[in-house]
This record gives C-alpha cells, sequence and structure tokens, in this order.
C-alpha cells in the first residue's frame, strides 16, 4: 500500500514540475509579443558574452583554476573540492563532455545559465513591480560588471541563481512542490543557496499572518512540508553523489604563471602572458562517503579562517563594499581599490616613455550605480514599510533579501574573518536592483521612469567602462 501510495505521489510531483515548465514556457511565449524588451536585452548581453568567453584562451580566471580541473576530474568520476556543493562541478563536466575541454566548453553554459537567471529575475520583479521598472531592475542586474564576469567563467554561482529564481517563481505560481525542489537544487549548487531561502520564508509567513486560524495553519503546514523537500531533495543529491564519487579531502592546486617578453619595431613592447598548470600538491587519503561527513567537511573547513592576524585590503570588509570611503580606519577614497581576477598587460615604450595598457581586464569591481543603491533602496523600503501597510508585502519580501543577504558578510567581518575579496555582495544584487527600481517607483511617475532611466544609463556606462575585453590597441 505504502509503495502504491510513493509512486501516486511521485507521479503527482512529475506532473506537477511539467506544468509548470509547460505554465513557463506559455509565459515566455507570450512575453515575447506583449514585451519583447526583455528579450532584445538578454540578446544583447548574449552577445557580449560571446565576445567576452574566447579570453583568455588558455589560461584560467580567477577561481577557474580549481573549478576546471575539479570539474575534468568530476567527468573521470573523481569527487574533488567537496568544500563546495556538487552540481556547478558535475554542470562543468557536462560542458566540457560536449562541447570540448576548452574555453567554450568551461564557459558557454555559464552564459546560458545566466541568461537563464537574469529572465526568471524579470519575471519575478515583475510580478512584485510591473513594467517598466521589472525591465530596470533587470538591466540594472545584467550590468553588473562582477555578475557579468561570474557568468562567463566556470565558477560556481549560477546555478545558484538558476535555481533559488525558478524556486521564486514556482512558489509565486503557487507550485509549492516543485518550488521547493527548484530550492533544494539551489541548496546542492552551493551552500549560500540557504540565504535565498530566508526571504521566502519571511514572506510566507507575513503574507498568511493576519489570515484566520485555519488558513495559517494550511500555512504552516505548506511551510513544513516546503523546507522538508528541499531538504529531502537536497540530502538525497548529495548521498547519491557522495557514494558515487566518494570525494577526498585535501586535494589542492597551485597556479604558475609564466611570462613571456616580445620585443619589435622602434617601440618596446613586453606582453605579459600567464599560463596555469594544475598540479596536485597534497592529497588525503581520506574520503567522505555518505552528506553527514560532507556537511561536517564542510562546516569545518568554513570555520576554519582564524581571525585577525593578517592585514587585509579594504574591500575585503564587507561594510566597505557599499561604502566610498575606507571605513576600516584610514577614511581614503575606495571606490575602485578592488582585485583582479585576471589581467594581461602590455607595456609599450616611445620615445622614452613606457605606457601600460591592458587589453584584458578581469576587475572585481562592483558597478557602483547598483551596489552604491543599497542606500537609497533601503531607504524607500523603510519608508514605505513604515507609512503604505498596504505595500508592506514588497517591500518586507525585498528588504529582507538585501538583510540576509548582506548582513551574514558583515558579521563575518565583525569576527575578523577576513573575506579577500567583495564578489559575496553577488548575492545581494538582485534584491538591491528590485529595490532600486521600487524606489524610483514610488516617485511621481513623470520623474521616477526618467529617474530609472538615468540610474541604467549610468549602470550602462560603467558597465562599458569596465567590460572585460578592450581593444588590443592603447
Amino acid at each position: 500500500m505504502s509503495s502504491a501510495l510513493s509512486k501516486v505521489n511521485a507521479l503527482k510531483l512529475k506532473l506537477e514540475v511539467n506544468f509548470d515548465l509547460d505554465s513557463i514556457w506559455r509565459s515566455i511565449s507570450g512575453a515575447v509579443h506583449s514585451s519583447p524588451w526583455i528579450f532584445i536585452f538578454l540578446a544583447l548581453l548574449f552577445a557580449a558574452h560571446m565576445m567576452q568567453i574566447p579570453f583568455p584562451p588558455r589560461d584560467t580566471i580567477f577561481d577557474e583554476t580549481y573549478y576546471i580541473p575539479a570539474s575534468q576530474m568530476t567527468l573521470q568520476g573523481i569527487g574533488v573540492n567537496p568544500e563546495h556543493m556538487p552540481l556547478p562541478k558535475i554542470i562543468g563536466a557536462i560542458g566540457i563532455a560536449l562541447l570540448g575541454n576548452n574555453w567554450f566548453g568551461y564557459r558557454f553554459p555559464q552564459v546560458v545559465m545566466q541568461i537563464i537567471a537574469l529572465y526568471l529575475f524579470y519575471l519575478l520583479a515583475r510580478r512584485f513591480l510591473g513594467d517598466p521598472w521589472g525591465l530596470g531592475a533587470t538591466m540594472l542586474l545584467g550590468f553588473d560588471t562582477v555578475f557579468f564576469i561570474h557568468g562567463g567563467a566556470l565558477l560556481l554561482d549560477m546555478p545558484v541563481f538558476v535555481f533559488a529564481l525558478l524556486a521564486f517563481e514556482l512558489y509565486f505560481r503557487n507550485h509549492y512542490r516543485a518550488s521547493a525542489v527548484a530550492m533544494g537544487l539551489a541548496l546542492f549548487s552551493r551552500e549560500t543557496g540557504i540565504l535565498y531561502f530566508i526571504p521566502l520564508a519571511i514572506y510566507h509567513v507575513y503574507h498568511y499572518y493576519h489570515a484566520d486560524n485555519k488558513a495559517l495553519k494550511r500555512a504552516l503546514i505548506i511551510g513544513v512540508r516546503y523546507t522538508l523537500v528541499a531538504l529531502l531533495v537536497f540530502m538525497s543529491l548529495l548521498m547519491v553523489y557522495d557514494a558515487a564519487f566518494h570525494p577526498v579531502i585535501g586535494n589542492t592546486y597551485t597556479t604558475i604563471y609564466t611570462t613571456v617578453y616580445v620585443w619589435g619595431g622602434n617601440a618596446t613592447a613586453r606582453h605579459v602572458v600567464s599560463t596555469y598548470v594544475s598540479t596536485s600538491v597534497s592529497e588525503s587519503n581520506q574520503t567522505i562517503t555518505n552528506p553527514v561527513e560532507h556537511i561536517s567537511w564542510l562546516l569545518s573547513y568554513h570555520t576554519s579562517f582564524a581571525p585577525g592576524g593578517a592585514s587585509y585590503a579594504p574591500y575585503d570588509y564587507a561594510y566597505n563594499w557599499i561604502s566610498p570611503i575606507d571605513l576600516n580606519g584610514n577614511h581614503t577614497l575606495i571606490m575602485f581599490n578592488t582585485a583582479y581576477y585576471y589581467r594581461y598587460d602590455i607595456f609599450v615604450t616611445y620615445r622614452g616613455t613606457t605606457t601600460d595598457y591592458a587589453p584584458i581586464w578581469y576587475n572585481e569591481q562592483g558597478n557602483l550605480a547598483l551596489w552604491y543603491g543599497i542606500w537609497p533602496a533601503m531607504g524607500f523600503l523603510v519608508y514605505e514599510l513604515i507609512k503604505k501597510p498596504q505595500d508592506r508585502q514588497t517591500a518586507l519580501f525585498i528588504m529582507t533579501g538585501i538583510l540576509a543577504t548582506y548582513l551574514p558578510w558583515v558579521v563575518w567581518t565583525i569576527t575578523g574573518r577576513g573575506l579577500q575579496f567583495n564578489y559575496y555582495m553577488i548575492w545581494s544584487l538582485p534584491f538591491i536592483a528590485m529595490g532600486l527600481a521600487y524606489a524610483w517607483k514610488q516617485l511621481p511617475e513623470k520623474y521616477g521612469k526618467d529617474v530609472l532611466a538615468l540610474n541604467v544609463f549610468l549602470a550602462l556606462l560603467f558597465f562599458l567602462w569596465f567590460f572585460p575585453i578592450r581593444s588590443p590597441f592603447p
């Protein structure tokens, strides 16, 4: 009897997921005719990625140094890099198998996932804000330099965005079980997926807070079931992965850079070319065989960074990500004080003057038209929460999204642990983009749309200035 019920429930879930995907496809088909601008924008962004992903062709961008070898080893059935969830490396392995062990196989799947994520984000923003505000928010997010780079390199973040935003869309269509499955996949993509569960949980509780007892009870049952399904999907997939791959604790890689000098003509040109060699310099015999061991190792790894004892750059402090002034002591301007993921330099000397030019530069520079937008966004959100209770659900969802994805890094910083990079802000960017569009929507209509257009224009200028690929000539 229980077996029959299980089959019935599995069939119901399969039918529900298929129905959800069909309904989303119908929405896309309708949107093409009613609102083509989002597809024009996504097509242009896709074209920009096609210009970006071939460079560098033989070198790695940032942590591709780790995740390309990890994806290659995953393709061979070897589990590595257990300090992060497996799904991005599985997707990387599939990309290599289908598209080749080269820059296209590494990066093209990430581009596809980013375009999908941006469309899902557009659906979410349009649901809460309508158009043109939803379109404006999507453009602000798409024009962010860090978000763009992470969608054009074999890194870990795009699967989280795809499945977390899909979970949001399915939830707001009242397809709760399918949404929970998507949330479980987000957790299986990266541990930071939990940050997207928090605002959805708070929204769910608040939505039914003023309902009658019967509705509130049903809401609590839905919430518990949702959480259990998401955890079941996550734990089941992790169990299958650990049993199949037995990931090894202790694999490490090193990066070796080679400098090549090229001279010619009346000018003196020095081309700095970096090529990587990934080698395992240490390997433990200890393997992970089940989810409990895996989660235990993951937690011990991420909490092993000892507080204090090191000097960090300004962008290592989370509160500096949204401040033009270094709040950590010397109060200097730090708007453009960031690290490079990758940089290819050409030094040209002509008539005694040497010029340093970088035709390829992957700069971890956040788009200030979006990152600093957290201030007006939070100001309007707080004001609307207090003054307009009828619109409280929208403001609450966006504000809790910002806080849930940003404050943990502030706490991490305050405890003395260095973050080393500012890309952790990437998780807050969708909510900040929605918050900015929400803020400008509260202005009188004749001003609000103009301010939104100006905000998007400034973001575009910033995006073009810090675009990773530039002219080969100074």
